[in-house]
C-alpha cells in the first residue's frame, strides 16, 4: 500500500470535521486511497491534520454513515476504506419517499424511464440463464399469489425487477434499479399491495419479448406493467392518508341530555 500519510494536509478551517471528509473524498477520487486501505491511527491522524481527536471522530462517524469507511474495534481495528454500500442509494430513496419529498408519481415516472432503458439493454445482453430466471420468477410469483401467500409473493414480484436489471450485465444499472425497487419495497410496507389482474400475463409478455429480442415489444410491456400498477399504490396511499387523518381527528363528545 502506498504511503498515504503525506497526502493529508493540516486543516485551517473552523468546521474541521467537514474538511477531513473533503480530504478523504478527494483522496478516494484521485486514487490515493483505495478500498481496504487503513487510515493512520486516530492519534497520528489528528496530529497530521492538526485537529483535535473529537473533531476527527466526528468526521469518521460521518464517513462511516456515508459508507466511505468502516470503523473496526480491537487490536487490529481502525478506520478502513469501504468497498462501498449500494444500499445507501435505496436507503436515501426510501427515506425521501417516506418523508414526502418524493411522490409516488415521481417514483414511478423514474422507474419507467430507467426500466425502459434496462429492457432495451436486456434485449441485447440477456443470456439463456437470465431469461430462465425471469420466467421462473413469474411462475413462482403466480403460484404464491394463488396460494394466498402475500408476503412471499411481494418479495418474489419485487425481485423480478432486480433480475431484469441483472440481465443488462451492468453493475451500475443493477445498483440504480435496486435503489428504485427497494424504495418500492418500503412503499409497500407503508401502504400495502394489491396486484392488478394482468400482472403475471404482462410479465410473461415482457419475458417473451426479451426472448425474441423485440425491443419495441419489451418497452411496451414494461410500460404497461408500470402504468397499470401505479394507480394501485396511489389508491392505497390515499386510503392510508385518510385513515391516519381520521385517527388524528379529535373525537366529538356528545353532551349528555339532562
Amino acid at each position: 500500500m502506498a504511503d498515504i500519510h503525506s497526502d493529508f494536509k493540516p486543516i485551517q478551517t473552523r468546521r474541521t470535521f467537514e474538511e477531513v471528509i473533503a480530504q478523504v473524498r478527494a483522496m478516494l477520487f484521485d486514487g490515493s486511497l483505495k478500498p481496504g486501505d487503513r487510515l493512520p491511527p486516530e492519534r497520528e491522524l489528528s496530529q497530521i491534520l492538526g485537529i483535535g481527536r473529537p473533531a476527527l471522530r466526528e468526521a469518521l462517524r460521518v464517513l462511516e454513515a456515508n459508507g466511505l469507511v468502516v470503523l473496526r474495534k480491537g487490536n487490529t481495528g481502525g478506520a478502513f476504506v469501504s468497498s462501498g454500500r449500494a444500499s445507501l442509494v435505496s436507503d436515501n430513496m426510501a427515506d425521501l419517499l417516506r418523508l414526502g419529498n418524493v411522490s409516488i408519481d415521481e417514483l414511478f415516472e423514474a422507474r419507467l424511464w430507467i426500466q425502459s432503458a434496462l429492457v432495451r439493454a436486456a434485449c441485447d445482453r440477456a443470456t439463456a440463464a437470465d431469461l430462465s430466471a425471469l420466467g421462473e420468477n413469474v411462475d413462482e410469483g403466480e403460484r404464491l399469489h394463488l396460494a394466498g401467500l402475500a408476503a412471499e409473493r411481494i418479495a418474489v414480484n419485487i425481485d423480478f425487477h432486480n433480475l431484469l436489471a441483472q440481465a443488462t450485465h451492468n453493475e451500475v444499472a443493477v445498483m440504480v434499479s435496486r435503489g428504485l425497487t427497494d424504495a418500492l419495497r418500503n412503499l409497500i410496507r407503508e401502504v400495502g399491495s394489491d396486484p392488478v389482474p394482468s400482472l403475471f400475463s404482462d410479465r410473461r409478455a415482457l419475458v417473451s419479448a426479451l426472448e425474441t429480442r423485440d425491443e419495441a415489444a419489451a418497452v411496451k410491456a414494461i410500460t404497461k406493467i408500470l402504468r397499470t400498477t401505479m394507480p394501485t399504490y396511489q389508491r392505497l396511499a390515499e386510503q392510508r392518508r385518510l385513515a391516519e387523518e381520521a385517527l388524528r381527528r379529535p373525537r366529538r363528545i356528545r353532551a349528555k341530555s339532562t
